[in-house]
């Protein structure tokens, strides 16, 4: 596997990407926090890649242009659980945040940072609440729930050493969704794949996964 730095004209505009050489059968072009990301198989030429981003264009122009992060310092917001809250920034040298009415106070130079620790301990309480009262559907009592920074996924299952880990990310997101990934995920340890029978079983403990999983789709991570 190998990473190429690359750019093409759109509209009159330039857009840089990066294109992923792997094992694989079919070029995939997707938009990431705003910027273009290819995976293609080796030796495909960049003309081909070219092409194919040319045909679908203004989707992705789309995509790219109205993308928002979840966190921006410089214009002073910051969604948690999906709502808006005015990012308040107070330098008092602590890695603390509080949230009060519609402001969540930084109390630190190092805002990324401060957001992150609070992040993980407000989504911990979320995530362990929620699976707690719903691991009697899957006939078990305990798991082990891990939070990581991931690209490109929610949240992964690892049956085997009984344990579930979920994106950082999802403290941005309505809780709806993040109750979709948790159910997701949960399901893992009755099939591992994505088969008829995963969302057989998803279907029955949440049947409004559908809707769930679509407007996940439409979420960045």
């Amino acid at each position: 596997m190998r990473d190429m730095k690359q750019s093409i004209i759109l509209n009159n505009k330039e857009y840089p990407y990066t294109v992923t050489f792997k094992k694989m059968r079919s070029i995939i072009v997707k938009v990431r926090a705003g910027q273009l990301i290819v995976s293609a198989p080796y030796y495909t030429a960049i003309e081909t890649i070219d092409s194919l981003i040319q045909k679908n264009k203004e989707k992705l122009i789309k995509s790219m242009e109205s993308y928002k992060p979840y966190l921006s310092v410089e214009d002073h917001y910051v969604y948690v659980f999906g709502k808006k809250y005015e990012l308040v920034i107070r330098d008092l040298g602590k890695k603390i945040c509080r949230i009060h009415d519609d402001k969540l106070y930084v109390y630190s130079r190092n805002v990324e940072g401060a957001f992150e620790q609070f992040a993980k301990e407000l989504l911990y309480q979320y995530l362990s609440k929620k699976i707690e009262a719903s691991l009697p559907l899957f006939s078990k009592n305990h798991v082990k729930i891990e939070i990581k920074k991931y690209k490109g996924r929610w949240g992964s299952c690892f049956y085997k050493v009984n344990k579930v880990s979920f994106n950082l990310s999802l403290i941005h997101l309505k809780k709806e969704l993040i109750d979709y990934v948790i159910m997701h995920e949960l399901t893992h340890f009755i099939e591992a794949n994505h088969s008829k029978r995963f969302y057989h079983e998803l279907a029955m403990r949440m049947p409004d996964y559908l809707i769930r999983q679509n407007a996940l789709k439409e979420t960045h991570v």
